[in-house]
């Protein structure tokens, strides 16, 4: 894998092989980097050619450096040289043949060019890793784009389960097996407006509430007792609303049935949360991040 285009299409692959569609992100990510990783194999990037060409010159002057540096301390110095390196003596009798100076020159030279080389080897061996790693980081972050988006779909067709507590400060509704006329629904929502952190949540009166059904201090709710989807007009009638509320709360918008993915889309993009609430069962799903969040991290 080279491309961030492939490694968007193996992202999309693992959005739907992901079991938990509501997985959090950052176990996502760990699952997408443990995923791609062995199919990464990226080309050669010009600066870790850059990198081996300098490494390459180092390894070239090393031997040398180390020949001129023996053969400067066995002219310079006037120690006797062990039977064993015996060798050493003959390379003693060519260094006194050469010029002293040209000799102590040239080895400080290659010693200087040694550590320049030295030098250029980091600095292009972090250069490299850098672009490496950035290059690595672009497939990682395609990837998870990749598998967002297809997990993005497969929750606006699903919602997010609620899972009620007893911790929290109010109860959840009570399954109501006969069903609910359009002011119970409203009901079942203020209590789970309430169990979800809009402990005030109350209902309002049918006449001159804004299409308000139930209100509180952080939050006002729409509630649509349908057997259809919801289409985007009643959700952008509530964003009208809610920018014209003077305490800026919380706009929720509350359906028996479902939303049609333009309606998904429009509640995106003007904040406002999507539920689907359960009567005869006591459920509620969470149908776009935004409620998602509120589900988790309660009104407030």
């Amino acid at each position: 894998m080279r491309s961030v285009n492939t490694a968007y299409k193996v992202g999309r692959e693992i959005g739907r092989e992901v079991g938990d569609v509501w997985i959090s992100d950052e176990v996502l990510r760990r699952h997408v980097r443990r995923t791609i990783d062995p199919r990464i194999k990226l080309l050669r990037s010009d600066e870790e050619k850059t990198r081996d060409g300098w490494a390459g010159l180092l390894a070239l002057v090393v031997p040398l450096t180390l020949l001129a540096v023996t053969c400067t301390v066995l002219l310079v110095g006037s120690f006797e040289i062990p039977e064993n390196l015996r060798f050493l003596e003959g390379m003693r009798i060519w260094a006194e043949s050469l010029p002293y100076v040209a000799v102590i020159l040239v080895t400080t030279v290659l010693l200087f060019m040694v550590l320049l080389l030295i030098f250029a080897v980091v600095s292009a061996s972090r250069r490299a890793n850098e672009v490496h790693q950035a290059a690595v980081t672009s497939l990682y972050t395609a990837a998870f784009q990749g598998a967002t988006a297809v997990l993005e779909n497969r929750r606006r067709s699903i919602g997010m389960p609620i899972e009620p507590s007893a911790h929290r400060a109010f109860p959840p509704p009570s399954p109501r097996p006969n069903g609910v006329d359009a002011r119970g629904a409203e009901e079942v929502v203020a209590q789970w407006m309430r169990h979800i952190g809009e402990v005030d949540a109350e209902l309002t009166s049918y006449t001159g509430d804004g299409g308000i059904d139930v209100q509180g201090s952080r939050s006002f709710a729409q509630v649509k007792h349908y057997s259809k989807s919801v289409g985007v007009a009643p959700i952008r009638e509530l964003a009208g609303v809610a920018a014209n509320d003077p305490r800026g709360r919380i706009p929720l918008f509350f359906t028996s049935s479902g939303y049609a993915r333009g309606a998904v889309d429009f509640a995106d993009s003007a904040g406002i949360a999507l539920f689907v609430y359960r009567a005869e069962r006591a459920g509620l799903e969470a149908m776009n991040a935004k409620a998602k969040t509120l589900m988790h991290n309660g009104i407030s």
